[in-house]
C-alpha cells in the first residue's frame, strides 16, 4: 500500500526518520521528491533519507541528503512552504499587474517627464541588477517635449521562459519606482483659517521667530529683530533684492460690463522695455479663453489692450482664490509708443498680494509688501522672508556680512503641486541675476569657513543653481552659444552622478571666470528641491517663513530638515501655540545637521 501511494503522488515528502523504508523506484516519473526524515548513520558517519536508490534517475526535483533540507520537522517545512507561497504570490501579484507577459519575458515601460530622471532610475536599476546578477534589458524611448519612455524586459536566457529571478528582479524595479516616489501627502498639512496673517506684523521686524537648530532642538522667539543677531552672529547672510511689481491688472473682455483679473505671472528678464509689442505669460481669472480675444484697459484711457496670442492651459491655484483661471499668452498694443512697461504698470496695475489673503490689495500694502532693501522690479510675488529685516537690523548686521542677488519671483510660486506624485509637478522657471562682486563677496566668506544664512527659499534656489551651473561648466566648459546660464527642473540629477563632488567655491569660482567685478551673471532656473534626494551645496541655514501646505516650498523645507515628519511637527506645534502662517506670516530660522563640503 505504501508503494501504491508513492507511485500516484505528484510531491513525497518523507519524514518517518527510517532510513530504507522507501524504494526510489516507487516515485512516479517527473515528481517532486523532498527529504526532510534524515538519520545520522554512524558507521557511515552521514546522513541518510528515508529512501534507498537514486531519485535522479525518476524524480524531476528532490532534496539531496546530505545537503538538503532535514533535520526538519514537518510542521516547520509547512509553515516555510506556506510563508514562501504566500510572499510568492504577492510578489508576483505586485509585478503582474505592473508588468507584462511578452515572448517569455516580463515587460514594463515606465514613463519620465525628462531624460535625466529616467537615466537616474536606470542607474538604480542597474546597481539592483548587479547585486542580483541579472540584467535588465533597458531601452529609451524620447517623446521631445513629452518626456521619455523607458523600456525594461527581464528573461532568463538559459531557461527559454519567466523564472523566479525575472519575478524578483520585475518586483525589486517596482520597490525602487514606489521608493523614489514623492507622495504629497507626506508634506502636506492642515493649514487653521486663523493662522493666515492677513496683514503684516506692525511694526515691520516685531514678527515671531521660531528657531531649529542644527541638532533639531526647538525654540521660541517673540521678536524677530531684537533676536535674530546674535543667533547669525560671524555669519555671511545673503538676501533676494527684486522688487515687486503692479502686477495684477482689471481687464474687460470686448463687450463684457464686468471687469476680470489679469495676473502676470513671469515678468521674464525684466520690465524696463516698451510696452507696444510687448507679449507676457499671464493668468485671465476667466474659463473659455480664446486666441484672438480683445481686452481693455479702462484705466489708460482706452490707449492700451491686450490680444490673446495663445492658450497654455488651466491656470490652478489655492481653493481660496475666487476660482480658477486660464494660462494664456498676451500681446500689449498701445497709443503709447515709447512708454516703458514699468511705468504702464505703476499707472494701472495693483500690488499682486497672493490670492490666500482674501482681499482686495490696499495702499499699505505696496510698502509692506516689499522688502526695505529692494531694487530691480521684476517680481509679481514677494521674496516674503526679507520682509522681517528692518534698516536697523540691516545696519547692526553691517554690510561686509551681507550679500544681495536677484531672483525675479513668479506666480508660480503660487501653485500647488495636485499630481499624487510630487514628481510629475512641472517647476515653474524664474529669471536671476547676480553681481560678480556679490558672489566674490560669498566665495570669499564661504573660503573663511563663514556660515552661509540664505534668507528665503528663492536665495536659496538662486545659489544652489548657480552651483550646478558651475559643475556644468566645470564638467562640459563653457557654451560660447549661450548668452546666459539654464537649469532644467532636475538637471541637477544628472550633474550629481559620477565625475568629481565638486565644492561650493569650486563651483561659484567657474561662474564668474573670465569676468569683472561690474559684470552680472544672469541665467534662468526651474530647479525643483525635493526631499530624499536633494543635497544643499551652499546653504547653511535657512531663514524662512511658514509655508502653505502641498506647494514645492513645503518640498524645499523638507529637503533642508531632511525630514517632512519634522517640519509638519514644527508647523502643528506652530499652530497651536499661535503663529502666524504664509506671506505675512512670522519667521523661521533652520539649520542643517549636515555641514557643507
Amino acid at each position: 500500500k505504501l508503494e501504491e501511494m508513492v507511485l500516484s503522488s505528484d510531491i513525497v515528502v518523507t519524514c518517518a526518520g527510517s532510513p530504507g523504508l522507501l524504494c526510489a523506484d516507487w516515485v512516479k516519473p517527473g515528481a517532486d521528491v523532498i527529504n526532510v526524515g534524515t538519520t545520522f548513520i554512524e558507521q557511515k558517519d552521514s546522513l541518510v533519507s528515508d529512501f534507498e536508490g537514486d531519485l535522479s534517475r525518476v524524480a524531476k526535483r528532490f532534496s539531496p541528503v546530505p545537503g538538503g533540507i532535514g533535520p526538519l520537522s514537518i510542521a516547520a517545512l509547512f509553515r516555510n512552504v506556506a510563508k514562501a507561497a504566500w510572499d510568492r504570490k504577492a510578489s508576483k501579484g505586485n509585478v503582474e499587474s505592473t508588468w507584462t507577459q511578452k515572448s517569455g519575458s516580463l515587460y514594463r515601460k515606465i514613463h519620465f517627464k525628462d531624460y535625466d530622471s529616467a537615466l537616474n532610475f536606470a542607474n538604480k536599476v542597474n546597481t539592483m541588477s548587479s547585486d542580483l546578477d541579472h540584467h535588465a534589458n533597458m531601452t529609451f524611448r524620447h517623446k521631445c517635449v513629452n518626456g521619455v519612455d523607458l523600456e525594461l524586459e527581464f528573461f532568463t536566457f538559459e531557461a527559454n521562459e519567466i523564472t523566479e529571478k525575472d519575478y524578483v528582479a520585475a518586483h525589486n524595479v517596482n520597490a525602487i519606482l514606489e521608493e523614489q516616489k514623492i507622495n504629497m501627502n507626506d508634506y502636506s498639512y492642515e493649514l487653521k483659517e486663523e493662522s493666515i496673517a492677513k496683514y503684516p506684523a506692525d511694526p515691520r521686524g516685531s514678527s515671531r521667530l521660531l528657531r531649529v537648530d542644527s541638532a533639531g532642538n526647538v525654540s521660541h522667539f517673540e521678536n524677530f529683530s531684537e533676536s535674530f543677531l546674535p543667533l547669525a552672529e560671524g555669519a555671511h547672510i545673503i538676501f533676494n533684492e527684486s522688487k515687486v511689481v503692479n502686477g495684477r491688472l482689471e481687464v474687460f473682455p470686448k463687450g463684457a460690463n464686468e471687469g476680470i483679473e489679469m495676473m502676470i505671472l513671469d515678468l521674464g528678464s525684466g520690465i524696463e522695455i516698451k510696452s507696444d509689442g510687448l507679449q507676457l505669460t499671464v493668468m485671465l481669472r476667466k474659463e473659455g479663453v480664446r486666441v484672438g480675444d480683445i481686452l481693455t484697459v479702462p484705466k489708460s484711457d482706452g490707449k492700451t489692450t491686450f490680444k490673446v496670442k495663445a492658450v497654455v492651459g488651466p491656470w490652478i491655484e489655492d481653493e481660496k482664490s475666487n476660482g480658477n483661471g486660464t494660462e494664456c499668452i498676451v500681446e500689449c498694443v498701445t497709443e503709447e509708443k515709447a512708454q516703458l512697461f514699468s511705468d504702464f504698470l505703476d499707472q494701472v496695475g495693483s500690488v499682486p498680494i497672493p490670492p490666500y489673503l482674501d482681499r482686495d490689495a490696499e495702499d499699505s500694502d505696496k510698502q509692506a509688501y516689499n522688502n526695505v532693501y529692494a531694487a530691480g522690479s521684476g517680481s509679481v510675488a514677494a521674496p516674503t522672508a526679507g520682509l522681517h529685516f528692518t534698516d536697523e537690523l540691516l545696519s547692526k548686521i553691517g554690510a561686509e556680512n551681507t550679500s544681495f542677488l536677484s531672483l525675479h519671483v513668479g506666480a508660480g510660486t503660487f501653485k500647488p503641486v495636485v499630481t499624487e506624485d510630487a514628481r510629475d509637478h512641472s517647476m515653474h522657471g524664474e529669471n536671476f541675476s547676480v553681481n560678480v562682486r556679490e558672489l566674490n563677496r560669498i566665495i570669499d566668506s564661504i573660503d573663511s569657513g563663514k556660515r552661509m544664512i540664505v534668507v528665503g527659499t528663492t536665495s536659496s534656489r538662486t545659489l544652489e543653481s548657480l552651483y550646478w551651473c558651475g559643475v556644468k561648466i566645470l564638467r562640459n566648459g563653457i557654451d560660447k552659444h549661450e548668452k546666459s546660464l539654464s537649469l532644467g527642473q532636475n538637471e541637477w540629477a544628472q550633474l550629481a552622478l559620477g565625475g568629481r563632488d565638486y565644492s561650493a567655491s569650486e563651483a561659484l569660482k567657474a561662474v564668474i571666470k573670465g569676468k569683472s567685478q561690474n559684470d552680472f551673471v544672469q541665467g534662468r532656473t526651474s530647479l525643483m528641491i525635493v526631499p530624499g534626494t536633494y543635497d544643499f551645496k551652499v546653504v547653511d541655514e535657512l531663514v524662512t517663513n511658514f509655508h502653505a501646505p502641498d506647494s514645492t516650498l513645503m518640498l524645499l523645507v523638507s529637503a533642508f530638515l531632511g525630514s517632512g515628519r519634522k517640519v509638519r511637527d514644527v508647523y502643528h506645534e506652530a499652530q497651536n501655540m499661535g503663529y502666524r502662517f504664509l506671506s505675512y506670516g512670522d519667521v523661521c530660522f533652520f539649520s542643517r545637521s549636515k555641514k557643507r563640503k
